[in-house]
């Protein structure tokens, strides 16, 4: 469980980064961006669930 945890950690930084960089050269609203963010809120409610059960 430790191991998925640590997993979904790394995908959510990676995440994280890649949205600062579109944000950073792009519009909120753009498409890319959109799914990213939609992506990354998934994977933290993921997280979160995991991590009470733990």
């Amino acid at each position: 469980m430790k191991n998925d945890l640590a997993n979904l950690d790394t995908k959510i930084n990676d995440l994280k980064e890649t949205l600062y960089l579109l944000i950073k050269n792009g519009s909120l609203t753009d498409e890319t961006v959109v799914k990213c963010s939609e992506k990354l809120d998934k994977l933290i409610l993921e997280y979160q669930k995991r991590d009470t059960v733990s």
